[in-house]
């Protein structure tokens, strides 16, 4: 083993340890397992290793890991009785390993030590010179703990900040795909046997590991775009490196926009590259020339890309500076194929001189150049009341001032006075616009020059210096009063834009398009233009009445504004003066409108196209059902009847009764078949309502299990005693765990229990039935095509229990989800919603 010694400075104060952790995405990946094998290899060579805190969880496998590492002892710690064990940090920093293995970062330690959590131990060796490999898994880091309750409706307490992990030196995922994982906890190598089932249909659910799976993959992704980043810095390497494809798109709001987005999309999907599209909004003359990009915003969103918006005076460097920013290593520009007899190089071969490290795409385009619409100045920006006032103000303020400083002739000076006159200039100027203004700097130079210059009492100037002090003084106000004018005139102009930018973000943020939706919107619209009235128009027998109004009646002779949503709706605003900027705006905010009502016309044809879809399939699968359920009961029937009738045949009282008992069964049998047909009679004509109570579940179950044939099968219960009470209808439900339970007892082997488990979710509990039969995919289950995970392989009937099952649980707010059993078999999970109350009078109930 080489060693050598450190600098002096490193033996003084220890130099930061080296953190590695292991990334999973749920219990069981692998995480501690590669955790001890890395401790093992790091030994091999030399390395120093204990194992500061390693939890095997009573696994075979990686308890075997440890081997013969040393381990530190953990600290024991009382709490309310119980003994707890925790990492001993004094111990381990004592001990000064080169490396300590440190299971569950995200651990909260037990009251009274030294960190509240373990990431804070694994900070203090850290600072120790220690270094650490360590294991977390992707629903305990503080950025997605959210996102992963959502996912798997269970909330983590044990979160440790992203900063903790992102700042590691070396971070690995440990990848498993969700159906390895599934079979890893189906033999037994992760949890005990008797937690297998509930966790395979709780948390290791097939969709909750794909999802676990991919936020791991995108977060690690987002953490190695960052280190790149840190390493281009740290290194001032400028240019882009290729790791990613990114296309930069330069719009310039013109109908060309179209031809160079579509070509730019489809090198996007040929590379598998991002798309960004990117306008520079050049600056002319001090102010932002605006174009309209709205269908460019909507053809990148069409494209699934990004927009970006930017000013800058220098439209070339804005667009390599953004590609270079967003890491991109492509740009895309538009030229066209005219031709100027003094050319002046353009946006195009700046691009091409400056961004020497990317590539760039020149697309051949013709057409017509971008449209600018310049804003409209606001002439009488200032109200009459407002000028009225400042006259008013002038006159009285300016005498009785020019006479209070009259008296104080002596005491102050000529330049004090023409500094008080300004103040009240600009003021004025300020207050009533440039007008009033310019008449105060006249009427204050005036009665500077008649009562404070030297001949006093006379417009006569004695000395030269007076003549300039009055000449400037009065050149300054009257510019000085434009200026705070134009000032005024500029801040209004970004508070009307700043009130437009609100007013298209919320239509587009608008797509239901009610009543309710639109008329805030209108208000909005009236206010910003300052419109007596603004309306939605509606067609009707090719007559336009109005729809929705804002503001005051009107008459068609006094619409100035017309703006066409579709066919049969118009969007007018009268008495509103309106420049082609303002157009515009309003023929976006129109458009979003159209976009609104098309999509909501689409939503009501598809639901109605989708209703009367399920009442078809639902007729057809009733009557397979029923033609497949009636016959083979009938059958029997017949068959014991007419043994029981045959002539010359001598049957004991024991064969009697079982004849008696078996047309008793097919009886039963038969009453519930015809009762759930009933049933979805009931439900397609949503005659069912449901009558919401406090309802126990196990209560519940034991009714529902009284009412049916379980045909000889064993049925075990696995529920808990805590479960909250649900509020419910307890009717409903009853028929809704009888119809699985009796489908479940029908397939189940008859050695082979069935099992009921349940567990509580984010919104409310899961019930669990699972047999040990046929599995989905088996066409004897005749699972109903609404709820099969998979497309059927044809048309066949379905199953009439299920199908009731199913409308009884949305009625409830809840769903039926249909799994398989790990093993073999099927698990249907009922899933019930804490609260399903249902508002509204329907024609009965149950």
């Amino acid at each position: 083993m080489k060693t050598s010694t450190p600098p002096l400075a490193d033996q003084v104060r220890p130099s930061r340890g080296e953190l590695r952790v292991y990334l999973g995405l749920a219990p069981g990946v692998g995480k501690t397992y590669r955790m001890l094998d890395e401790g093992w290899r790091r030994k091999e060579r030399g390395t120093d290793v204990v194992a500061a805190y390693v939890e095997t969880h009573a696994r075979i496998l990686t308890a075997a890991q440890l081997r013969d590492l040393e381990v530190i002892s953990r600290k024991k710690v009382q709490y309310r009785g119980t003994t707890l064990e925790e990492l001993d940090l004094d111990a381990v920093i004592a001990r000064k390993p080169e490396l300590a293995l440190v299971d569950e970062l995200a651990h909260t330690n037990a009251p009274g030590g030294a960190n509240e959590k373990r990431w804070q131990d694994v900070e203090a060796l850290l600072d120790a010179g220690i270094d650490v490999i360590t294991t977390v898994n992707i629903q305990h880091l503080e950025s997605v703990n959210d996102v992963v309750e959502k996912i798997t409706g269970i909330a983590q307490k044990e979160t440790v900040p992203d900063f903790v992990v992102r700042r590691a030196d070396q971070i690995e995922l440990v990848d498993i795909t969700p159906e390895a994982l599934r079979r890893r906890m189906a033999h037994g190598n992760i949890y005990p046997a008797e937690k297998i089932d509930a966790s395979l249909s709780n948390f290791f659910r097939s969709g909750n590991l794909t999802a676990l799976r991919e936020l791991s993959l995108l977060w690690l992704a987002d953490r190695v775009e960052d280190s790149l980043q840190d390493y281009l810095e740290a290194h001032d390497i400028k240019e882009s490196w290729e790791t990613r494809e990114r296309l930069v798109v330069a719009v310039t709001g013109s109908a060309l926009d179209e031809v160079l987005l579509r070509r730019a999309a489809r090198i996007a999907a040929r590379n598998h590259a991002e798309l960004m599209a990117v306008h520079v909004g050049e600056i002319a003359g001090g102010h932002n020339r605006a174009c309209d990009t709205s269908p460019a915003r909507e053809l990148v969103a069409e494209f699934e890309g990004t927009f970006h918006e930017i000013v800058d005076e220098d439209i070339a460097g804005a667009l390599v500076a953004f590609a270079r920013a967003e890491r991109g290593t492509q740009i895309v520009l538009g030229s066209s194929r005219k031709r100027k007899f003094l050319r002046i190089p353009g946006v195009v071969e700046n691009v091409l001189r400056q961004a020497r490290d990317l590539d760039v795409h020149i697309i051949a385009v013709t057409g017509e150049p971008a449209t600018v619409s310049r804003r409209r100045r606001a002439v009488h920006s200032v109200s009459r009341a407002r000028i009225m006032v400042g006259i008013v103000a002038l006159a009285l303020i300016m005498p009785a001032l020019t006479v209070l400083m009259s008296q104080s002739r002596t005491v102050i000076s000529a330049s004090t006075v023409f500094l008080i006159y300004l103040v009240v200039v600009l003021a004025l100027a300020i207050m009533s616009g440039v007008v009033v203004g310019v008449v105060a700097a006249l009427t204050a130079s005036g009665l500077e020059n008649y009562y404070f210059v030297h001949p006093l009492h006379t417009f006569d100037v004695a000395r030269p210096d007076d003549v300039v002090a009055i000449i400037a003084f009065l050149v300054f106000a009257i510019g000085t009063s434009f200026v705070v004018n134009q000032f005024a005139l500029r801040s209004n102009e970004a508070s009307r834009a700043r009130m437009e930018a609100e007013l298209l973000a919320k239509a587009a943020a608008t797509v239901a398009t009610s009543r309710g939706d639109l008329m805030p919107l209108l208000n909005s619209l009236r206010a910003i233009y300052a419109a007596p009235t603004v309306a939605l128009l509606a067609k009707r027998d090719d007559v336009w009445i109005p729809d929705l109004v804002s503001g005051d009646d009107f008459s068609d002779d006094e619409i100035n504004a017309r703006f066409e949503v579709d066919e049969t709706t118009s969007l007018v605003l009268v008495g509103a003066e309106l420049d082609n900027q303002d157009r515009t705006v309003i023929a976006a905010f129109a458009g979003r409108i159209a976009a609104g009502i098309e999509w909501q016309k689409l939503a009501d044809d598809a639901a109605i196209l989708k209703r009367s879809a399920e009442r078809d399939a639902l007729r057809v699968g009733l009557l397979r059902a029923v033609s497949h359920d009636l016959s083979p009961s009938l059958a029997r029937i017949e068959k014991n009847v007419a043994a029981l009738l045959r002539v010359n045949t001598t049957w004991s009282e024991h064969q009697q009764r079982e004849f008696v008992r078996g047309i008793g069964r097919e009886a039963n049998s038969l009453t519930r078949l015809v009762t759930n047909l009933l049933d979805s009679g009931r439900l397609e004509a949503r005659l069912v309502a449901p009558r919401s109570r406090r309802v126990v579940l196990r209560d519940t179950v034991d009714r529902a299990i009284e009412t049916i044939d379980t045909r000889g099968r064993t049925l075990r219960y696995e529920l808990p005693d805590d479960l909250p009470p649900l509020t419910t209808d307890p009717d409903l439900l009853e028929r809704i765990i009888a119809n699985v339970v009796s489908n479940a007892c029908d397939f189940s082997p008859q050695d082979q229990p069935v099992r009921l488990s349940a567990g509580v979710t984010a919104t409310g509990i899961e019930l669990l039935v699972i047999d040990r039969g046929p599995g989905t995919r088996d066409p004897r289950r005749r699972i109903p095509s609404s709820l099969a995970n998979h497309a059927p392989d044809g048309p066949g009937e379905e199953n009439i229990a299920l199908s009731v099952a199913e409308g009884f649980i949305r009625l409830l707010k809840g769903g039926l989800r249909f799994e398989d059993t790990p093993g073999g078999g099927l698990t249907v999970v009922i899933e019930l919603a804490q609260d399903s109350t249902v508002s509204g009078t329907l024609a009965s109930n149950l």
